[in-house]
């Protein structure tokens, strides 16, 4: 099931971002009355724009955003129609009970175990990680590699692509590998692909550099979320069917603190110098290495087979 919706998602997603990065340049090029080509091989470095230029390539990424708010709305209101079954996150004997308060803190007190702590703290690094770069790529690929924009439009589209195939090779990976070996494994082996992408003014220039670029990011991108449905599933199995909102919540809340950490520390140091984006990288692979090591350590030995053993559980109901 998660495949499935996640894959949804993905198609749609690689749709709009392949037309994201050509939209802009394409918007831009009817501001400034030139060609679409000419738009594009400015929009390799903005920084040289001055003027009425930089404005109207500014007002192509205002007109961008305002359709993705329009396209946003939309969603939410789809989003109302959506019910829930309660039957999915309470058990048969729960489900025409309504906590008390006090209740609601007990189950938040029950969470606080070993094994629930360590996966928050795993999912927080690798989130502490992927924030550092992952938001900032478009601009990384576009001012420090100078490749135009509508073809970092190309590469991010790629990279959902990669998650779109990633997702079809989870359920082969966990019954191979077991679901936490999968996870760990496909983090960690993410790393060597960011460290070359530190590197990457290293690569050559032109066609070269954006066949490279693109294919480095292609695979991380596929590995990384490889295990993605996998994860899902997992988190939910290790806890009672009753505690999932609540663990939900706050693995959301978790990620949402790192969220702000990232951006707080990529404004205020990270990202001061354009090094900082290369060294985005560097300080992702070393968290990625770390929390799948521990992963491995803490889960892989009573864990592993976790999502086979629940499938039996429910079968054989």
């Amino acid at each position: 099931m998660f495949t499935v919706v996640m894959v949804v998602n993905l198609i749609a997603e690689s749709i709009m971002m392949f037309i994201g990065g050509k939209a802009v340049v394409f918007i831009f090029s009817k501001l400034q009355s030139i060609s679409y080509q000419t738009a594009s091989n400015l929009s390799a470095d903005s920084n040289a724009m001055k003027g009425t230029m930089l404005s109207n390539y500014i007002s192509a990424y205002k007109w961008v955003i305002i359709i993705t708010a329009v396209i946003t709305f939309i969603a939410f209101v789809l989003a109302l129609f959506i019910k829930d079954k309660p039957i999915d996150y309470r058990s048969t004997e729960s489900k025409d009970k309504k906590e008390t308060l006090q209740q609601k803190m007990t189950t938040y007190k029950r969470l606080v175990n070993y094994k629930t702590v360590v996966w928050v703290l795993y999912l927080c690094a690798v989130q502490l990680g992927a924030g550092l770069f992952i938001q900032y790529v478009p601009i990384y690929l576009n001012n420090i590699l100078h490749i135009p924009r509508g073809i970092t439009s190309t590469i991010n589209t790629l990279q959902t692509v990669a998650i779109f195939v990633g997702y079809f090779f989870a359920p082969y990976l966990a019954k191979k590998l077991g679901s936490i070996m999968t996870i760990a494994i496909s983090t960690i082996i993410c790393a060597p692909l960011m460290l070359v992408m530190a590197n990457a003014k290293m690569l050559g220039t032109g066609a070269a550099l954006f066949a490279v670029v693109g294919t480095i990011l292609f695979f991380r991108s596929g590995l990384a979320n490889a295990s993605m449905p996998v994860q899902q599933e997992v988190q939910m199995i290790l806890v009672d069917k009753d505690m999932r909102p609540a663990f939900s919540a706050v693995i959301e809340i978790a990620l949402s603190v790192v969220g702000v950490i990232d951006g707080l520390f990529t404004e205020f140091y990270l990202l001061k110098t354009q090094q900082g984006y290369a060294n985005a990288y560097i300080i992702a692979a070393a968290l990625y290495i770390m929390s799948g090591v521990v992963l491995i350590l803490v889960f892989a030995k009573k864990y592993n087979r976790i999502l086979r053993d629940s499938h039996a559980s429910e079968e054989s109901k």
